[in-house]
């Protein structure tokens, strides 16, 4: 745990989210931003924005091919890669922000494939962690815990 987390106030402007039946309808950088920034912390009571946690630097919207055992079958996805910093390299948190990025994009972006890692050495597990993080079944399985969504739900702001 980080006792004394450093906080960087950050004058980013809020960017004003276009939903319909709570979907995304604009997805850029600025809107999944938005929806990550105010996410508190599982250890503080601050947002992981305020904690330098999530940055708009660190995501990116792309189109990447669609391969299946090598072959390239036509089509490709829409992905969206939000890599953030853990506040110390040992973070035994880093999974729940992960999963808090991750499960607050999924519940408001649709048609993207969403991947959320931990940025290159800034954990001291972070190819472990970021595996876990984009393992569809681990991911499925965590989202059926009752408990561990209670815990999620509280720390993600609820969108006006």
């Amino acid at each position: 745990m980080n006792l004394n987390p450093e906080i960087k106030e950050k004058n980013l402007e809020r960017f004003k989210l276009d939903l319909k039946d709570n979907v995304l309808l604009d997805v850029n950088k600025h809107a999944i931003y938005e929806l990550i920034r105010d996410i508190k912390d599982p250890e503080h009571p601050l947002s992981l924005e305020s904690l330098d946690v999530v940055d708009l630097e660190l995501i990116q919207i792309l189109e990447v091919e669609n391969n299946i055992q090598g072959r390239n079958i036509g089509k490709k996805i829409k992905q969206i890669v939000v890599e953030f910093v853990p506040t110390i390299p040992h973070c035994s948190m880093a999974s729940v922000i992960g999963l808090s990025i991750k499960y607050q994009l999924l519940k408001y972006i649709k048609g993207y494939w969403i991947v959320v890692n931990i940025k290159k050495d800034t954990h001291s597990n972070y190819n472990q962690l970021n595996k876990q993080l984009n393992d569809k079944d681990r991911v499925n399985a965590a989202l059926e815990n009752d408990t561990l969504i209670e815990m999620l739900e509280s720390s993600i702001p609820k969108l006006l």
